[in-house]
């Protein structure tokens, strides 16, 4: 093969080299932090004064892990008439794992059963509103 020959090869194995590249590129899956990200970051204010006045209270809502439960346990005082509130398990690594619930306590208790989780870290976002004041609070915890 002559000089002219040896630079055409080189040449067509770099533009395929490209191609499988671009090829393999497109087919790389690309998780956002959530799908409506700027949205929420137009709201993230409200979410600063949630994660304050959650600091402020007294008592807050807290959790454990035994076994295969989460118990979420909730201050009496901020079980009020108006309260509502959402649990939502945020896996980092991938967005098809994230469970959303609505709280729902008993005797300021609930529990979830964690086998519906996969094994790993999870942020325990809470989100609430009680005597018309919203609350916000974030925890990293680890599934076994």
């Amino acid at each position: 093969m002559n000089f002219g020959g040896r630079i055409v090869v080189l040449y067509l194995s770099f533009v395929a080299l490209i191609v499988a590249l671009v090829v393999m590129s497109y087919g790389q899956k690309v998780d956002l932090v959530s799908d409506d990200y700027y949205a929420q970051e137009m709201k993230f204010q409200d979410k600063i004064d949630a994660i304050n006045n959650e600091k402020e209270l007294v008592g807050s809502i807290h959790h454990s892990i035994n076994g295969n439960e989460i118990t979420l346990t909730a201050d009496s005082s901020l079980l009020s008439a108006d309260f509502e509130g959402t649990i939502h398990f945020f896996r980092p690594s991938d967005s098809s794992k994230d469970i959303n619930l609505k709280m729902n306590f008993v005797n300021n208790t609930q529990a979830i059963d964690s086998k519906q989780l996969v094994h790993g870290a999870y942020k325990l976002q809470l989100s609430w509103t009680s005597n018309q004041k919203k609350y916000f609070k974030e925890e990293v915890i680890f599934i076994n």
